[in-house]
């Protein structure tokens, strides 16, 4: 009650109304923050596909390592990473197009 009182008075010496913020003025500063945090629609998705698919995807795809050296760090077969890989981006391609 205290602080409500205080930023009343502030307020009133400042000459500033209250601010009403409607649910498009929320919506445009969620998207703002995530824009400043370096969320975009890609990080979201590589987040939504399943973990091993996201390790091979940011292993290749990001850092650009072969995908025999992943294979050994995975301690899987090439052509498994490679299925991973394949099947991760084309899950984030979905996601991605699908999103609104």
């Amino acid at each position: 009650m205290r602080r409500g009182r205080v930023e009343d008075t502030a307020r009133r010496r400042l000459g500033v109304g209250v601010l009403m913020l409607t649910d498009d003025d929320l919506a445009a500063v969620d998207v703002l923050v995530d824009e400043e945090r370096g969320v975009t629609p890609a990080s979201q998705a590589l987040r939504s596909i399943p973990p091993q698919q996201c390790a091979a995807v940011t292993a290749h795809v990001l850092e650009e390592e072969p995908y025999e050296v992943i294979a050994a760090r995975l301690s899987c077969s090439t052509s498994v990473v490679r299925q991973r890989v394949s099947r991760g981006l084309r899950a984030m391609r979905q996601i991605i197009e699908e999103s609104p």
